[in-house]
């Protein structure tokens, strides 16, 4: 509550230090405006404007930014997508206010727009795209803060020898994709923090023009399946009794499934256990402890026919 009072403090602040500013500086263009008579008015109509929308875009970012301090504690990384399109309303309503009071006539207007428009409708061509991009992503919840996402975007390149050389055999699908978490979604580019710790900034344009795979549950799915694998020796299982023991040993970890996978080698057979996680649970805690189960099962499997063990899968068997 402390953390909230400061910030509304210092918000007020902001705001009037904003007004006082713009104040100071409107009044200062009117005392120009009344001593250089011999400029066209339309030049300090153009400054009055700028100041408005520069105060307008300034009070709004305080104001949104207090939005999101006050509502972090409750509902948590959401907090930014509210304060985020609070700002972008903000701006435009600024925006628009300044253009108001400018008074260009629709044929002006017109007339600039035809102008300007090819010049900076071609020089702003990427900014704009991610200004709109950005407002689309942040009306329809495309990707939200707090997603763990994974980005599918020929533009976002992808390093497959990040990879482990394991993972090329693993039963598990591998997306070609950084994954992270969503931190911040602006107007101009999203932010995502990736599980090696590093901020990749992908452009707003490059984020909506591509694929994302949504890691966290949402409303389609209730819960997540992950697979889990181990390699147990042959020569110390009960193929027919292997499935029973391991969903009983697993009973509390909702087993959906157990397949022989495949056979490493010929001493060897691998096991993979589909596990579903429910909507909210952390799968690498249900695989972690899925994965040392089963490890201390082949242990006790293995000190309970060591003499078969050694014999048949290491080939060391005592003499008669």
């Amino acid at each position: 509550m402390r953390r909230i009072t400061l910030a509304l403090l210092r918000t007020i602040s902001e705001l009037i230090f904003i007004g006082v500013a713009g104040a100071a500086v409107y009044v200062l263009i009117d005392l120009l405006a009344a001593e250089l008579k011999g400029l066209p008015p339309y030049i300090f109509d153009v400054a009055k404007a700028a100041v408005i929308i520069g105060a307008g875009v300034a009070g709004v970012k305080a104001l949104g930014d207090f939005i999101i301090a006050a509502l972090r504690p409750r509902i948590g990384d959401r907090a930014y997508s509210v304060g985020n399109t609070f700002k972008v309303l903000g701006y435009i309503a600024a925006i628009t206010a300044g253009f108001f009071k400018m008074g260009a006539t629709s044929q002006i207007a017109l007339l600039g727009g035809t102008v300007t428009g090819i010049v900076l409708g071609l020089a702003l061509q990427p900014t704009l795209g991610n200004l709109f991009a950005g407002l689309l992503i942040i009306a329809t919840n495309f990707v939200r803060v707090g997603d763990t996402v994974r980005i599918l975007n020929w533009q976002v390149p992808y390093q497959w020898a990040f990879n482990p050389p394991y993972k090329y055999f693993s039963s598990d699908y591998i997306y070609p994709a950084f994954m992270g978490k969503v931190v911040e979604v602006n107007l101009f580019y999203t932010v995502v923090v990736t599980d090696r710790g590093d901020e990749l900034k992908i452009p707003n344009s490059i984020m909506l023009g591509g694929a994302v795979v949504d890691e966290s549950a949402s409303q389609w799915s209730q819960q997540r399946v992950v697979n889990v694998r181990v390699e147990l020796p042959l020569s110390v299982v009960d193929l027919d009794r292997l499935e029973g023991d391991i969903r009983e040993l697993l009973s509390d970890l909702n087993v959906r499934g157990i397949y022989l996978n495949e056979q490493s080698d010929k001493d060897y057979v691998i096991v993979l256990i589909r596990l579903a996680v429910p909507k909210g649970g952390d799968w690498r805690l249900v695989k972690s402890e899925a994965l040392k189960r089963l490890l201390k099962m082949r242990a006790e499997l293995i000190r309970a026919n060591e003499q078969r063990f050694l014999c048949l899968t290491k080939g060391v068997c005592k003499q008669p």
